[in-house]
């Protein structure tokens, strides 16, 4: 029993600080993001909400939301990375910033 309290304790801490770290990097936060960077900024969000999707803790409307924001941003992803000649250093265009700015927004209006 004591092991799962301190699994679950730990398990929301390390979650606390994932939030923390995602809501301090987001893409629009000054500096120049690089491609890799704004994608990893994304990345987060997204595995907290499949995870969210899996244990049927979102709605199909905020499913829905969240894939429409998403499939933009990975087109204007692709499309800049294409751009930079794959090049995942590269400076993230402001409209990929943005984009995932849309998608995170998103993710983090949801309340699970």
């Amino acid at each position: 029993m004591k092991i799962n309290v301190l699994h679950w304790a730990g398990l929301a801490l390390l979650s606390a600080a994932m939030l923390a770290f995602t809501s301090c990097s987001t893409p629009n936060s000054g500096g120049s993001r690089t491609l890799k960077q704004t994608e990893m900024d994304v990345s987060w969000p997204m595995t907290r909400f499949r995870n969210a999707v899996a244990a049927g803790a979102v709605t199909s409307g905020e499913q829905e939301q969240v894939n429409s924001a998403y499939a933009s941003f990975e087109a204007a992803y692709r499309e800049a990375l294409q751009k930079a000649n794959d090049n995942r250093n590269a400076p993230a265009p402001d409209n990929v910033k943005t984009l995932a700015t849309k998608v995170i927004a998103a993710v983090e209006s949801i309340p699970f």
